[in-house]
């Protein structure tokens, strides 16, 4: 009843799909060509973020920062939009919601907040869903042009970590390298846990990874690089958002094992990362990224 199958196939309109009627009539009028944000709350208006900023829909349907003039969305929209992005089982979907986001086809990721439903000290499922945030997954061919020759030389990987605030375009460079890296002959695996670089959906990505690129979803890090190196030979995993002991760990042992590793982490600088106590050793360059001049900016390149 609510599914659109005729929408544009750019990401920022594919996401309409998993809109109901009434939110996505919101959005008729707007130009969501470089939207990478979409906010939805009950009581709230809607809110896009775009590179100039986060605006607002006013009951006309057009884009204001003033309060006053937008419609508010009801619990019914919320509710609505979890089941078609769910695809009315949330049930089925509860591990991954525990996480606070669901990735759905596309790779776009979608935040959840709600009610925490805690159960002997553990986080076991999220109820009463008040607002989602749909976090926009976009292919921009080229992107890492700029940087390959600071991976790569032609013959060897060097291991690589991107340094990133959220929202900062991390994840499309990480595409993109992957993308240019089996295009020059490597061997790549990537391994996908939240299923947002790759956005596979019945065994295809909807984006172009290159012709030499093996991809292991919806798996631990740890687990996957481990899987990954055992069963397809890659010369260079490429994954994202490191952050425990473990992800350090199996890093450690793709290195012991001649495999390079391509990946990323939260944060603003290597000063700051270095600061929580996080062993960099294994890493031969290091490129900081921001959103000063819109999602992608290269601030520095640190190369030991």
């Amino acid at each position: 009843m609510y599914i659109v199958n005729n929408i544009e196939k750019k990401s920022q309109y594919e996401v309409l799909s998993f809109l109901p009627l009434r939110v996505r009539e919101n959005l008729a009028n707007i130009d969501l060509s470089d939207a990478y944000e979409i906010h939805l709350g009950v009581d709230r208006p809607i809110c896009i973020c775009f590179r100039e900023g986060r605006f607002f829909i006013s009951d006309k349907g057009n884009l204001t920062r003033d309060i006053k003039k937008c419609k508010f969305l009801r619990r019914e929209d919320i509710e609505k939009t979890v089941e078609l992005i769910t695809e009315a089982s949330v049930y089925s979907l509860k591990d991954e919601m525990v996480n606070g986001f669901i990735t759905v086809y596309g790779g776009h990721r979608i935040g959840i907040s709600g009610s925490a439903v805690i159960r002997d000290g553990e986080l076991v499922f999220l109820k009463d869903i008040s607002s989602l945030n749909i976090r926009i997954a976009n292919e921009i061919k080229g992107v890492s042009n700029k940087i390959i020759s600071d991976i790569t030389d032609g013959s060897t990987i060097k291991n690589t970590l991107f340094i990133s605030p959220p929202g900062a375009g991390k994840t499309t460079i990480l595409r993109d390298v992957s993308r240019n890296l089996s295009n020059m002959g490597f061997g790549v695996g990537i391994v996908d846990e939240r299923c947002e670089i790759a956005g596979m959906h019945n065994g295809r990505s909807r984006f172009d990874l290159g012709v030499n690129t093996d991809v292991l979803s919806g798996i631990k890090k740890s687990d996957g690089m481990d899987m990954m190196l055992r069963t397809m030979s890659p010369q260079a995993i490429v994954t994202d958002e490191i952050g425990n002991n473990e992800d350090f760990l199996s890093i450690s042992q793709m290195l012991r094992a001649g495999v390079s590793v391509i990946t990323s982490i939260h944060g603003r600088s290597i000063e700051e990362i270095r600061g929580r106590k996080i062993n960099l050793d294994s890493f031969d360059v290091f490129i900081i990224l921001s959103k000063v001049n819109g999602a992608g900016t290269i601030e520095r390149i640190i190369k030991r």
